[in-house]
């Protein structure tokens, strides 16, 4: 595993230093909501993303994934700043993970909008519950055909 793991790290086209700077650049749009992310708090959303990756088996080359969770979540009521990374980092890890258990039968950004709308409609704010139980549920209505896709395009990613 530890060769498909430097593989995998090593396709981003980035150098570490200017993915940093990349993620901080977020805070334009995150700092309204009281949220910044230091250049260590990215570092550790990076290094999240790429084990996310290893442990599903995925690749991506970019960072537009963690730059759509980051602009969608930043505006919830249940992430602050003492939470903010790691909420972003496990909602990355779920995000990978569900990619994979509904076999890409979702687009990115209505995965993204799902998990937004049960973070705060349902889970509010707990992970275990989006994972565990929203998240579970989606891949079932799936799995069975009962999934028709969003209905509601109010809010874009």
């Amino acid at each position: 595993m530890a060769d498909v793991s430097k593989f995998i790290v090593n396709l981003e086209p980035m150098s570490r230093q200017n993915a940093i700077s990349k993620l901080v650049s977020t805070n334009q749009q995150s700092q309204k909501h009281g949220l910044v992310l230091s250049e260590r708090n990215a570092l550790q959303i990076i290094d999240a993303r790429n084990e996310a990756l290893i442990t599903t088996g995925r690749i991506e080359l970019g960072f537009e994934i963690i730059n759509k969770i980051i602009r969608m979540f930043c505006q919830s009521l249940y992430i602050n700043q003492a939470n903010y990374a790691d909420t972003i980092c496990e909602l990355l890890a779920a995000f990978y993970y569900m990619k994979n258990e509904t076999r890409e039968q979702i687009g990115d950004d209505d995965l993204i909008c799902i998990m937004r709308d049960s973070f705060d409609n349902r889970c509010f704010g707990s992970i275990e519950l989006l994972i565990g139980r929203e998240l579970e549920q989606l891949v079932a209505e799936i799995r069975s055909g009962r999934y028709y896709g969003r209905h509601d395009d109010s809010e874009e990613v």
